[in-house]
Parts: C-alpha cells; sequence; structure tokens
C-alpha cells in the first residue's frame, strides 16, 4: 500500500486497506466505475486524467491515474499509479480562465458592456450568410446619441460616458435573446437582428427612440435634459446582401434621421 496516497487522501493505514478505489474516487456513477475496473482487466491498461480521488475530508484532489495488469503466479493482479497533478490542473484552469477573459476583451466595449466593432463585423457577416443560405430576411439598426459634443461640453466627458453606458443597457433590455447589440465607436450603436421582418425591425427601432426619450438620466446630482437618439434601419435582402452594402444603407439613413430634425427612425431607401 502507497503511504503517499494514505496521506495524500488523509486516512488511517487502517482504513485505507479496506476501501476499494471505486470507494474514494468521485465518480457519479459506481457501477460504471466498477465496470470500468472489470474491463480493465481485459484491456490491461487504463489511463484518467478526469477522475478525482475523495480524501476522508470530503475534499477532492486531481490525479492522474494509471493502472496496469500483470500476471503474477498465475492470476491477474491490478497495479495502480497515482500522481497528485493538483497544481497542474490549478494552472490550466487558470490558463483557460485567462484566455476566456482575454478572448472576452477581444469582443466586448469595456464602456458599455455591449459586443465591440470587430465581434459585429464578424457576426454580421456570419449572420449574412446564413440568412442568404435559409432564405431569411436580416434586419440592422444603427443609432448614435444627438448632440452628445454639448452634453461633454456642458458636464464632462464623464456625463457622456455615463450616457454611453445607460443607452448600452437600454438597448440589452430591448433585444432578442438572438438579436447582437454592439457599440460601433463612438456615440454609434449597431444592432443586428437575425431572421426578423421590416415591420419587427422597424417597431424595435420606434420602441428604442421613444425609451430614450422617456428615460431621465441622472449624474452627480443632477437631471441631464432629455436624451434622443436617431437611427438608420435597413433590411437584408432588400437594402443590401453584403455586409459593406448593408452598412453603407444603414449609415445613410443614420444620415438622415439626424439631418432632418434628429429623434427619430429612418429606413433605407
Amino acid at each position: 500500500m502507497n503511504p503517499f496516497l494514505i496521506k495524500m487522501l488523509g486516512y488511517a493505514r487502517e482504513e485505507f486497506v479496506e476501501k476499494k478505489l471505486w470507494e474514494v474516487g468521485a465518480f457519479k456513477d459506481i457501477k460504471a466505475s466498477q465496470e470500468a475496473f472489470e474491463a480493465l482487466q481485459q484491456n490491461e491498461y487504463i489511463r484518467y486524467e478526469d477522475l478525482p480521488l475523495k480524501a476522508k475530508s470530503g475534499r477532492l484532489v486531481d490525479v492522474e491515474f494509471v493502472s496496469n495488469v500483470y500476471l503474477v503466479g498465475g492470476e491477474k493482479v491490478i497495479q495502480c499509479n497515482i500522481r497528485d497533478i493538483t497544481d497542474r490542473k490549478q494552472a490550466q484552469d487558470a490558463l483557460l480562465k485567462n484566455q476566456a477573459l482575454l478572448r472576452e476583451q477581444f469582443v466586448q466595449d469595456h464602456l458599455t458592456g455591449l459586443f465591440n466593432r470587430r465581434y459585429m463585423e464578424e457576426t454580421l457577416e456570419r449572420e449574412l450568410l446564413r440568412a442568404a443560405r435559409k432564405q431569411l430576411s436580416l434586419g440592422i439598426i444603427m443609432l448614435d446619441v444627438d448632440n452628445l459634443k454639448q452634453f461633454n461640453d456642458i458636464w464632462g466627458h464623464a456625463a457622456g460616458d455615463e450616457i454611453l453606458r445607460e443607452l448600452g443597457s437600454l438597448l440589452l433590455r430591448q433585444v432578442r435573446g438572438e438579436d447582437i447589440a454592439c457599440r460601433y465607436g463612438g456615440d454609434e450603436f449597431v444592432l443586428i437582428m437575425p431572421d426578423a421582418s421590416r415591420e419587427v425591425i422597424c417597431e424595435r427601432a420606434e420602441l428604442i427612440c421613444e425609451y430614450a426619450e422617456q428615460y431621465h438620466l441622472q449624474f452627480e446630482g443632477q437631471s441631464l435634459v432629455a436624451v434622443t437618439l436617431s437611427l438608420g434601419v435597413a433590411v437584408f435582402p432588400e437594402h443590401g446582401v453584403t455586409s459593406t452594402a448593408i452598412l453603407r444603407a444603414v449609415d445613410a439613413a443614420l444620415y438622415h434621421a439626424k439631418h432632418e430634425g434628429r429623434g427619430q427612425v429612418v429606413v433605407a431607401s
């Protein structure tokens, strides 16, 4: 009996010698574990890294488990080599966590929490291909804050940032599960709406426009004047079949919304 294993799991030697390996393994299915050990006697080799052992205290210990079957005096004997890989697993988990964080930072706008322009461009290409393949419509709404520079000049850029954060939160509350809300850059935002009709897209744009006007922002204890939005709408395939074409169309619609009075929705022509 390996004294290192006994010490690692916190048992007395007398306790441990009475136990089967699957009794200290953190297996979800003991019957399946027993079957695995029966199969080991036929295959004569087995190796796992994802079957932690359970210490006497209940703590799970990550181990590398390698077993071989030998003939000794005409009888089959199972030799189990078990190595503590806790440090390695922790390092791997930390690496995966860091990779996930870097991926999130790579696709997420840090100010609003929405997806960033890079992710929007990649996603739009993918969704347009899917829409074309399945003959579905796709909507895109582009919007920005009217007179944001004025807010920045009067209350400072911190107030402008707060407006953008709140707009990001508003968009997240107004999207369907399949929609993709992104900060396009500066005070411009894009909402991609897969498999949405022109009517649904326009209704959503109007709702966002109305909710923004009704929203009363507070900054450092002061009420800011009402925020209005200008929004452009374009629909695939009506206004373009490529990402370049549909972005150009929705950008032109946004331009018309801003230069024809602001605080309104304009559909691409």
